[in-house]
């Protein structure tokens, strides 16, 4: 079962999942996110897992908030309250799926600390490279961008494309801008157009970002990668970008 409950600031929201997850409880909770997001545009979040119905009872939980990309881009904060340790582990990798999140896991009995936690403003991102983006479908490939790429970054694009060219036959990929070091998207895609081994092997790209001059520069960009379709979407405009892709 899953009940709300509100926290010390207008922009902080949390709920308790005790049991099973079920549908009413559910709603409440995506109505009360959305609520928050509406009205502060930003939401840190403070989730208190006492009982849970397993592995499954918990995938389905969290397969209906990733469903909801909208929302999730806007959680900006996330505490996670639970004494089990396979969640623990879990939780873990969330900020590999959502790039733009900070995810933190407290002991049930750390409720004051999660809370001191989540009322710290985030601290900026210090740490460059790629990182995956889940985007629920096997065939599709999901990157974000943090800062400048180097040769180890490269690399591990490299692999990644390689496995879905061997499975899929050709690749689809989005690119997440989180940042880019004042590096724009027409020498970020011409950088990686001369470190991808498997260009060729590349058919749809879709980049995401919300800077100024995105749109533009991969207007431009596309206009001379024939062959190969290119286009730019806004961070709202994900889901769009995903179905473009698919």
């Amino acid at each position: 079962m899953i009940s709300v409950f509100p926290l010390s600031q207008d922009n902080m929201l949390g709920f308790t999942l005790d049991g099973e997850v079920d549908e009413e409880g559910m709603r409440r909770l995506l109505m009360a996110v959305e609520a928050k997001v509406v009205t502060h545009g930003r939401l840190r979040l403070l989730g208190n897992i006492k009982n849970v119905g397993g592995f499954p009872s918990y995938q389905a939980f969290w397969n209906t908030i990733k469903a909801k990309k909208e929302l999730l881009d806007k959680i900006e904060k996330y505490a996670i309250l639970t004494d089990h340790g396979w969640l623990t582990t879990l939780s873990g990798g969330i900020d590999w799926i959502t790039p733009r999140m900070e995810v933190k896991t407290f002991r049930l009995d750390e409720g004051e600390i999660a809370h001191r936690w989540l009322k710290i403003d985030k601290e900026p991102l210090v740490s460059n490279g790629v990182k995956e983006i889940d985007l629920g479908s096997s065939r599709l490939l999901g990157l974000a961008i943090v800062g400048k790429l180097n040769t180890a970054d490269y690399d591990r694009i490299n692999a990644l494309v390689e496995e879905k060219v061997r499975h899929h036959g050709k690749a689809r990929i989005l690119l997440e801008i989180v940042s880019t070091d004042g590096i724009n998207a027409r020498t970020l895609w011409e950088d990686l157009k001369t470190s991808i081994k498997y260009y060729k092997d590349l058919e749809r790209v879709a980049i995401v970002g919300d800077q100024t001059w995105l749109k533009t520069s991969v207007k431009l960009s596309d206009l001379l990668t024939p062959g190969l379709d290119l286009a730019a979407f806004s961070t709202v405009e994900r889901n769009r970008a995903i179905a473009w892709l698919d």
